[in-house]
């Protein structure tokens, strides 16, 4: 059965509830109609993860069509960025994002990896806002912070989004220029800010520090330990694992247990591995958008985590054993159909609608 997150907030006292509502593996908890009486009732059910089925298409709701019209909206403004409105702008868009975490964190997370969006360097920063703010919410911050983290993770590459997207695109070898502009961009990127007003201190420390690692070999200062402020080690964090994962055209992607790997090996004393562990606690080694292949032989996406245990990964199949697609996506239940491997997209796969697999 394919859900949709759903929460419930203190409006619903005294009321019928609108939906049928599920745990995430698809245990029916109340049904349509019933009608939420005491306090007790509701902290009962909303202390907990729920889920409805989908109502039909609802585009406003729909994680792929918003995330699709925050990269349009950000490539306008992150390409060539204008000496007034960038701040207010960028705002806007991260609290976008931030909105989408909250809605349906794992299918936002799964479909920034899946669904065409405007260029390779603007999706990683985009990727990159989803996961600094998981990291983020593990450590209790408040809104207002989530969203200053959301807005230096889109904006770290501010000043050379143009090279960072051609780099993505396929070039190799740096040129000297190039190699400078890259290891000057996190203080150019935060002079464009402060121009265009931000007075943020956490956007801006972010944004100047994303570089900087915990051993004092990241520039532009050479800072090391706690003199890196902890915004800036979360997008740090954000940016390594994303880009591990996200690919290139002359290579294929990491895998997520290879960037844990990573992380945890020859990262270890460069990042801040208390907040890697959030990320894989969090995430674990299939986080939502992996693509895998199954003992059955289908191919199928990993969409939500019914359970904390790394092996309770709920995963919805969309190609049969033949490499056909199932006129219905299908959830797997994989203590019967175990996970064998990772997939990789392949040009002769039909058009997939993805966000149908997260319920949209």
């Amino acid at each position: 059965m394919l859900l949709r997150p759903v929460s419930l907030d203190e409006s619903v006292l005294d009321q019928a509830l609108a939906w049928d509502l599920y745990t995430a593996s698809g245990t029916l908890l109340a049904t349509a109609g019933t009608r939420i009486e005491t306090p007790e009732q509701w902290r009962r059910l909303a202390d907990q993860p729920l889920f409805r089925k989908p109502d039909g298409v609802n585009a406003a709701g729909n994680p792929a069509k918003r995330l699709q019209e925050v990269a349009a909206s950000l490539a306008a403004l992150l390409t060539v960025p204008p000496e007034t409105g960038l701040a207010a702008s960028v705002r806007t868009q991260a609290a976008e994002v931030l909105s989408l975490h909250f809605q349906d964190a794992e299918a936002a997370l799964g479909l920034v990896r899946l669904i065409p969006l405007q260029g390779m360097a603007l999706r990683h920063c985009l990727h990159s806002a989803l996961v600094a703010l998981v990291m983020g919410e593990a450590l209790g911050w408040p809104e207002q912070r989530l969203l200053s983290l959301a807005c230096a993770a889109l904006t770290m590459n501010l000043s050379e989004m143009q090279l960072h997207e051609h780099l993505a695109m396929g070039a190799r070898a740096l040129t000297d220029a190039q190699r400078q502009a890259i290891r000057r961009h996190p203080v150019r990127s935060m002079e464009v800010l402060v121009a265009a007003g931000v007075e943020d201190r956490d956007w801006l420390a972010a944004v100047l520090a994303h570089h900087e690692h915990l051993d004092g070999s990241g520039y532009p200062s050479g800072l090391a330990g706690e003199a890196i402020p902890l915004p800036a080690r979360i997008v740090r964090v954000a940016d390594y694992y994303c880009a591990k994962i996200g690919g290139r055209h002359y290579r294929p992607p990491r895998s997520p247990e290879q960037a844990m790997r990573s992380l945890f090996g020859t990262e270890r004393q460069r990042l801040d591995m208390r907040l890697a562990a959030h990320l894989l606690r969090r995430l674990g080694l299939y986080p939502p958008g992996s693509l895998v292949r199954l003992a059955n032989r289908e191919t199928a996406v990993v969409t939500r985590y019914p359970g904390r245990h790394k092996a309770l990964r709920q995963v919805v199949s969309f190609l049969d054993y033949r490499g056909r697609p199932h006129e219905r996506p299908q959830v797997r239940d994989i203590g019967q159909h175990a996970i064998v491997g990772l997939a990789e997209p392949d040009a002769k796969w039909p058009p997939i609608v993805w966000e149908r697999l997260w319920g949209y």
